[in-house]
């Protein structure tokens, strides 16, 4: 049993693995699957994002600035990783593992500590929602939805 950690000894997610990843990771507190079928974690303590194929062999790494902690990949197969201790979230192509851009809140009493994709429907190019945020902001909780063409 695979499990992702949010916090130490906290289980956000657990799945079931046949075999074994040949890698040392720190702590995974993220886990999603691309359009190709290939799996990307987020590795909170070694700030880093790694791509697995479906049998769990290593394909790429990514080094970020700060700690991911959530990961959400949209079916136009574009992620997006929330890093709350910089209050920033970057968006990235999950397959190629390249940054595409990256938005960072200056208010201090701000973070983006978790991200949701919303199903597609063939109308998701117009504009609409493709993905949540969630924020806290001065103590309160909400979401926030970004478009396909705006973050």
């Amino acid at each position: 049993m695979a499990q992702v950690l949010a916090v130490p000894g906290h289980v956000r997610h657990g799945f079931s693995y046949i075999g074994q990843f040949n890698h040392d990771f720190g702590r995974i507190t993220g886990i999603a699957a691309t359009i190709k079928g290939n799996i990307l974690l987020c590795d909170y303590d070694k700030k880093n994002l790694i791509l697995v194929d479906p049998l769990g062999n290593y394909l790429k790494k990514l080094n970020v600035d700060s700690e991911p902690y959530d990961v959400a990949i949209t079916s136009q197969n574009i992620g997006y990783i929330t890093q709350p201790k910089s209050r920033s979230v970057i968006q990235i192509d999950p397959d190629r593992m390249v940054e595409l851009f990256q938005a960072t809140c200056n208010n201090l009493s701000t973070t983006v500590f978790c991200v949701s994709a919303v199903p597609s429907t063939e109308q998701d190019f117009s504009g609409k929602v493709s993905c949540f945020l969630g924020v806290k902001r001065w103590g309160f909780c909400s979401a926030t939805g970004i478009s396909n063409d705006q973050m």
